[in-house]
């Protein structure tokens, strides 16, 4: 038997943090000889950080990445690796991932498929490889496979997974046994079930061992990337390292019979069919790398891992239901949370302006679990001295209720709570209002309201600079689509963490961490209406619409792309309860709000991208910020619902 020993590293890092990021991947290095790993996979772009964006283009990132490259591969005598950089010929930047070989860089595996859809924009900053061998800084770069003291080794970058003409098919046909992928995959709920699918599909396919290693956390601020880690064999079995860990990076390794890989690759005729119509190579070029000692993984951990029944495995991995979802999306948003305060550096504690409402007990949750986690939970401070919050109430429209909710829910979460009237303040920012107007009867109710909102905002961005904290903004994604938001006001801070959650899914994640964690004030908070408290008995759904209908909106407007009036025949059977003509004014007014709102998104804080349904202009969404939709109502307008069937 040829065992090999596979590990798959998670890494947090930090855009440009060369030093911070090497010591990290050196740390896993020291780990992975420790366990005595024969080959290390690390993820993509991983020297650099992956979210470069246009830093790319300073020759100085590529220049230093290659020189921590050569530093990491002094760290790496007796193991082999895969490190992701960005590597330049010229005037062009590619997306290596660069073999290291007991203590030698051997060769390049450049990037293909460079993704430019959602939130990717890579084609702005790369070149694709197209096909061949090249040279880059003195050693071969391209479609190569490695011929290492234990086996054949090759690899292909994140997309290229994903792409229906995947690189790892002729690098698996010119001999590779073993399809490494460094990859800066973003998280998404449930995302890594996708990614088990493809991996084990590529591994049976391309009958070979598929070792796949992600970046951990925010390496910049708006993408959190999951971790994890997959190694799969051609037999179906699967390793896998933790999700959306609290650690600064994981290490998950696994046992390989490389001599099982080739007996099923004989022993399978469409494979060898494949194999000699190509004549094994398609453009791949081999490197010699069989220098070195290869020591052989321990039989006794390889048999560890078999199942113990040959005939009747035990039950196979199938989907938890909406609890591992929530679960997933709650310790993203926590992670990013994390990762945004102690990668930006500049701050002390949390601040949260508590409403006794649904969005701001959520970031109170995040903000508490984020405190929680930093320095891996080694943190000399306890969550009582690195979050605060603070009631606001104006007394005209603030009620006993909300700052009960308020007050018991940082009281039960052992969080410092203020209150602090806005009440003169507001009265103060009236009369002004009245003086720039010429008179109070010019002031529109709407202004009204938003002056309460911006006197909040200001308070509490003040707060923020004599503490030196990060100011949590609690607008969530149903309130962004429509512009629900107070320009100036209740969409202003340092960082915006629900700000790609929807309201519907924000009263979910509050009710399921009430109940998984025995949080019992949160009930208080879920029986208040949602409302903003800026007028006389106001509730966001009597000024907008249910909830559940604007979110069904959104997702089929905003995600399917679905047209106005197929919009409302969706609705029209989703929600009977609702007569169709209501239906129609709801979309109708969800579609003019929508629209005419895109310049409220453009200004709106720092978020992390969560959902596949991406507002975010800066990352996933480009909408037109002047553009006209009257075709489209007068369309809604004229539609009429399908016949119905006998």
């Amino acid at each position: 038997m040829r065992l090999v020993r596979i590990g798959v590293a998670a890494v947090s890092v930090k855009v440009g943090d060369f030093s911070g990021n090497a010591a990290r991947l050196k740390a896993v290095i020291a780990d992975a000889k420790r366990q005595k790993v024969n080959l290390l996979v690390t993820p993509e772009l991983c020297i650099s950080g992956y979210s470069l964006e246009d830093r790319v283009w300073w020759p100085e990132i590529t220049r230093r990445s290659w020189d921590s490259l050569l530093v990491l591969a002094k760290a790496c005598k007796g193991i082999t690796a895969f490190f992701g950089l960005p590597v330049r010929v010229d005037s062009l930047v590619y997306n290596a991932a660069a073999l290291v070989h007991d203590g030698k860089v051997r060769g390049l595996i450049l990037k293909r498929h460079l993704p430019t859809y959602s939130i990717f924009y890579e084609g702005r900053n790369y070149t694709s490889w197209a096909e061949g061998v090249t040279e880059i800084n003195g050693v071969p770069a391209g479609d190569l496979v490695f011929d290492l003291p234990f086996g054949k080794v090759s690899a292909e970058i994140c997309e290229d997974l994903w792409s229906t003409n995947s690189p790892a098919g002729p690098r698996a046909r010119a001999g590779a046994e073993i399809i490494c992928n460094p990859s800066g995959s973003p998280f998404t709920p449930l995302k890594n079930e996708h990614r088990r699918k493809l991996i084990m599909g590529a591994s049976s396919g391309f009958q070979c061992v598929y070792a796949y290693s992600n970046i951990l956390g925010l390496d910049n601020s708006r993408l959190v990337f999951d971790g994890g880690g997959i190694i799969a064999t051609p037999d179906g079995s699967v390793v896998e390292g933790p999700l959306l860990s609290k650690k600064y990076w994981t290490l998950t390794t696994s046992v390989v019979d490389l001599d099982d890989v080739s007996r099923q690759r004989g022993e399978n005729t469409t494979w060898r069919l494949d194999v000699a119509r190509t004549n094994g190579k398609n453009g791949v070029v081999t490197i010699d790398a069989r220098d070195g000692k290869f020591i052989t993984a321990s039989v006794k951990d390889y048999a560890a891992q078999l199942p113990n029944d040959f005939y009747v495995p035990g039950a196979s991995w199938t989907m938890n239901d909406s609890t591992k979802y929530l679960d997933e999306l709650f310790d993203a948003l926590v992670l990013g949370l994390r990762d945004y305060f102690e990668k930006v550096g500049a701050f002390e504690k949390y601040l949260v302006a508590l409403s006794g409402g649904r969005d701001s007990a959520l970031c109170l949750l995040l903000a508490v679990h984020a405190a929680t986690a930093l320095r891996e939970g080694k943190d000399t401070k306890t969550h009582s001295e690195r979050v605060a919050s603070v009631y606001l109430p104006n007394k005209p429209f603030s009620s006993k209720g909300t700052e009960d909710a308020a007050r018991a829910l940082a009281h039960e979460l052992g969080v410092p709570f203020h209150v602090v009237s806005i009440s003169e303040e507001s009265e103060i920012a009236l009369k002004k209002a009245a003086e720039m107007t010429g008179s109070p009867k010019k002031i529109s109710a709407l202004a009204k309201q938003n002056l309460q909102a911006r006197v909040r905002g200001n308070m509490m961005l003040n707060w923020a600079n004599s503490e030196n904290a990060l100011l949590l903004v609690t607008s969530n994604l149903s309130e962004a689509a429509v512009g629900y938001t107070t320009t100036g006001g209740d969409n202003q801070g340092g960082y915006s963490p629900i700000a790609n959650v929807p309201k519907t899914l924000v009263t979910r994640l509050v009710e399921h961490i009430a109940q998984r964690d025995g949080i019992k004030s949160i009930q208080k908070v879920l029986d208040i209406p949602p409302s903003a408290e800026l007028g006389p008995d106001q509730q966001d759904e009597k000024d907008l619409m249910p909830y559940v209908v604007l979110d069904d909106l959104l997702f089929l407007f905003a995600r399917r792309r679905m047209s106005l009036p197929d919009c409302w025949r969706v609705l029209v059977y989703r929600h009977p309860k609702h007569k169709p003509e209501q239906l129609r004014a709801w979309t109708t007014r969800f579609g003019k709000l929508f629209v005419y709102n895109q310049w409220k998104r453009e200004q709106l804080p720092v978020t992390m991208k969560v959902l596949d349904l991406d507002l975010d202009p800066k990352s996933g969404f480009r909408f037109p910020v002047t553009q006209s939709i009257d075709d489209e109502l007068r369309d809604l307008a004229k539609a009429k619902l399908e016949p119905v069937r006998p």
